[in-house]
């Protein structure tokens, strides 16, 4: 009897032990009440934060990549699932990866016009930061002398520019055309960088605006009429 009772007692043990089992086994593969919480994932690498993920049965999801100055590549930007939420076992979270920091192609844009490159600079999507003016004699005015970064592969999406503004004007006191011939008027006011404006015919130089004293600076124009003349000129 004793031993019929130690079968029937070691039976329902038995029974009651699969049954738990079974029980756990049902609960564990219906995930019923089973969550995870979703953990801080800035700055983590991909590895890290698979990791961190498992651990609270969770799964990562890379849905966008995008450059950023101080997160390095390959680490995580942003979640889209706020640190602390609950989540269902299984459950994916999102998360957008750094490309690193952003490279700019900088061509050169030494000896081109300001406005041409202002054009260049709009389609490669690079700001002007700031522009210095400075007077040159080997550049012509409107067109850049130097520029800061250099050409290459540069972080910065701006630039500085040097920009020429001409040579420096060159005053002159203008000179008596008065009964001069025609051809040495010419050679004196290229010399000065004078332009002529010469009306009527004759073989000498009768009259002149502006008169001989006034102020002038190169590139400016000199009206002079010709006349028969007189005498020598001095």
């Amino acid at each position: 009897m004793i031993k019929n009772l130690s079968k029937l007692l070691f039976y329902g043990a038995a029974f009651l032990a699969v049954g738990a089992v079974a029980v756990f086994l049902f609960f564990e593969v219906a995930n019923f009440n089973k969550s995870g919480k979703v953990p801080e994932l800035l700055g983590k690498s991909l590895s890290e934060a698979e990791e961190i993920l498992n651990q609270e049965k969770l799964s990562i999801k890379i849905i966008g990549r995008d450059y950023d100055g101080e997160i390095p590549e390959g680490h995580i930007i942003s979640q889209d699932v706020a640190p602390g939420e609950d989540l269902q076992s299984g459950s994916e979270v999102g998360v957008y990866v750094s490309r690193g920091i952003e490279l700019y192609s900088m061509p050169s844009f030494e000896n081109q016009s300001l406005e041409d490159s202002k054009l260049s600079l709009a389609n490669l999507g690079i700001k002007i930061k700031k522009i210095t003016w400075v007077h040159s004699d080997d550049v012509e005015k409107n067109r850049i002398i130097a520029q800061r970064p250099l050409p290459g592969n540069i972080e910065s999406n701006e630039i500085n520019f040097l920009v020429s503004l001409g040579s420096y004007d060159v005053t002159y006191s203008c000179p008596s055309f008065i009964n001069m011939p025609v051809d040495d008027a010419r050679e004196i006011a290229k010399k000065l960088g004078l332009k002529l404006v010469i009306q009527d015919k004759g073989n000498k130089i009768i009259f002149q605006k502006p008169e001989a004293g006034a102020s002038l600076k190169q590139g400016d124009t000199v009206e002079l009429t010709l006349g028969r003349g007189w005498g020598m000129w001095f």
